[in-house]
């Protein structure tokens, strides 16, 4: 399948590929499929391109490079809505914000989208969680982490 992008061109994507939401991210719900792509290959980062709108893409990266504790429970609805066997078929990505020098580099980690690799459904959640901020500080949290200062310095 092809698919038309504003900052990656035609792309030929395989239809599996697809995460499907039944409303998208916060601010796009009628955004609904998604493919990831990677940014570079020396980076964690990655882009949620819109399948549907080719100028809609997010940078997003799995929280879990930069944060070995980053851990919150999903409603067993939304388990259900993911039809989720087991917290092994799923995976996290937050959604990155970074400032217009580059330098300040931020994630939603109040509001992740879960993925169920499976069947490649996904949804983003908001977290019932006060540990976890919409744009917690990502240099504060890679300091903890040298895998993540790497990431961070390759994003």
């Amino acid at each position: 399948m092809k698919v038309e992008t504003t900052k990656f061109g035609t792309l030929e994507i395989d239809e599996e590929s697809i995460i499907t939401m039944s409303k998208g991210p916060l601010g796009f719900e009628d955004s609904r499929r998604f493919i990831t792509i990677a940014h570079r290959d020396d980076t964690s980062f990655r882009w949620l391109q819109c399948v549907d709108e080719p100028s809609l893409a997010f940078v997003v990266v799995d929280p879990s490079v930069f944060m070995e504790n980053y851990d919150f429970e999903i409603s067993d609805a939304d388990v259900e809505k993911l039809e989720l066997a087991s917290e092994g078929d799923a995976f996290v990505l937050a959604i990155a914000t970074i400032g217009s020098q580059g330098r300040e580099v931020t994630l939603n980690l109040a509001a992740p989208i879960v993925v169920n690799a499976t069947n490649m459904k996904g949804m983003q959640i908001v977290l019932q969680d006060n540990r976890y901020l919409v744009r917690h500080p990502l240099v504060e949290v890679a300091t903890s982490n040298t895998e993540a200062e790497t990431a961070l310095k390759a994003a």
